[in-house]
C-alpha cells in the first residue's frame, strides 16, 4: 500500500476553469435582469403621478364644463339699474306728458316703461298711476296700434266669433269700438281691438295688490282684498269662467241670487283654476264687492276681492285662460 504525503492531503484541489466561467456568467445575467427590472419598475412609477395629474385636470375640466351649476358661477349676475336722478325722472314723466298731448299714446307709454324699472316709492306710485291710465285710453279706444288689428267686418260674421279667432274678449272689442248692441253689427263696418293679446295677473297678499301686465310689460295695479289668515291659495292657476252679475253659493248650499243684499260677489266673477303643481281648489276666484273698506288688507274668505268698477275693467279685458300667478 502506498501512503500519500500528508501535505498532499490538505492541499486544496483546483477547481476547473469552465466551471468558473459558468457561475460567473450566472451572476453577471442575474445581475443584468434585476437593474432593468428595477429600472422599468422605478420609471413606472414616475410616470403615475403625472398621468394621475392629467387625468384629475381633466376630469375637473369636464366637470365645470358640464355642470350648469358651476357655470353659472362663473358668470357675473347683472346688476339691479341705478336709480333715476330726480331731474332725469322729470324730464321723463314731462316728455310722456307732451307726447300724450300730442296724440302719441304709444311712445308717451313706452317712455314711462323704459323709466319704471328704476323708480321706487313714490315715483314709482306716479309712474304706474300714468301707465294705467294710457293703458285704458290706448284699449278702450278704437285707436291704432302695432299690437292692434283692423278688421272689417264680413257677411256672417258675430263678435263672439271675431273674438275666438283674435283670442280677444267680446267685452272688450265691444267696448273699444262703442258697439251698444253686439246683435247690430253690420258688413263693411270696421274694427279696431287687440290682437292675441297676452294678459298675466300677479297677485300678491303680503301687499294686497293684483298687477295686471300686457305682453310682459306692466299695465296696470289694482288694490285687493285677499283671504283672512291667509287663507288665499298660493300657486299657479288659470281665469276658467267669466261670470256677470253672479249668483253666490254658500258653504252650506245656499243660492243667494245676485242683487241680493247677503250677495257678495259684487258684479262680476272671474273663476280659477289651479295648474301646473298647484294643489287642486275649487271655490276661489276674483270678484267684486259692496263693502270697499276691506280692500288693502286680508279679510276674505279667500278669494280676491276688487272694487266693482275696477273688476268690471279686469273683466272687459283678459280672456279665459289668463294665467294667473298668486304668491305670499
Amino acid at each position: 500500500m502506498q501512503l500519500q504525503p500528508l501535505d498532499d492531503l490538505y492541499r486544496p484541489s483546483r477547481p476547473p476553469v469552465v466551471t468558473i466561467l459558468v457561475i460567473v456568467a450566472i451572476v453577471v445575467l442575474l445581475l443584468v435582469v434585476l437593474f432593468r427590472s428595477c429600472s422599468k419598475r422605478e420609471l413606472a412609477q414616475s410616470d403615475i403621478p403625472a398621468q394621475s395629474e392629467q387625468t384629475a385636470f381633466t376630469n375637473q375640466t369636464e366637470t365645470v364644463a358640464e355642470s350648469p351649476a358651476a357655470s353659472e358661477t362663473l358668470q357675473p349676475e347683472p346688476s339691479a339699474p341705478p336709480p333715476l336722478a330726480n331731474e332725469e325722472f322729470e324730464q321723463a314723466v314731462a316728455a310722456s306728458r307732451q307726447l300724450h298731448d300730442n296724440g302719441k299714446y304709444y311712445d308717451a307709454r313706452a317712455v314711462l316703461l323704459k323709466i319704471l324699472p328704476r323708480t321706487d316709492g313714490a315715483r314709482r306710485t306716479t309712474v304706474e298711476t300714468a301707465l294705467g291710465k294710457l293703458a285704458v285710453e290706448i284699449y278702450f279706444t278704437p285707436r291704432p296700434g302695432p299690437d292692434k288689428v283692423e278688421y272689417v267686418i264680413q257677411s256672417g260674421d258675430s263678435l263672439s266669433a271675431i273674438a275666438s279667432r283674435f283670442i280677444c274678449p267680446k267685452e272688450l272689442i265691444q267696448k273699444a269700438n262703442g258697439i251698444s248692441d253686439p246683435r247690430r253689427i253690420r258688413p263693411g263696418q270696421r274694427l279696431v281691438f287687440p290682437d292675441h293679446p297676452k294678459f298675466h295677473i300677479l297677485v300678491s297678499k303680503s301687499s294686497n295688490t293684483l298687477v295686471l301686465s300686457l305682453n310682459g310689460e306692466f299695465f296696470k295695479r289694482y288694490v285687493v282684498s285677499t283671504g283672512a289668515n291667509a287663507k288665499t291659495p298660493v300657486g299657479t292657476f288659470k281665469v276658467s269662467d267669466k261670470i256677470l252679475h253672479p249668483d253666490w253659493w254658500t258653504d252650506d248650499g245656499k243660492v243667494i241670487p245676485f242683487g241680493d243684499p247677503q250677495n257678495i260677489l259684487g258684479t262680476h266673477w272671474l273663476a280659477l283654476e289651479a295648474t301646473g303643481e298647484t294643489i287642486r281648489v275649487s271655490g276661489y276666484g276674483i270678484h267684486g264687492t259692496w263693502d270697499e273698506s276691506s280692500l288693502g288688507s286680508q279679510a276674505s274668505a279667500g278669494c280676491v276681492r276688487m272694487r266693482n268698477t275696477e273688476v268690471e275693467e279686469l273683466f272687459t279685458l283678459i280672456p279665459r285662460g289668463t294665467p294667473v300667478t298668486i304668491v305670499e
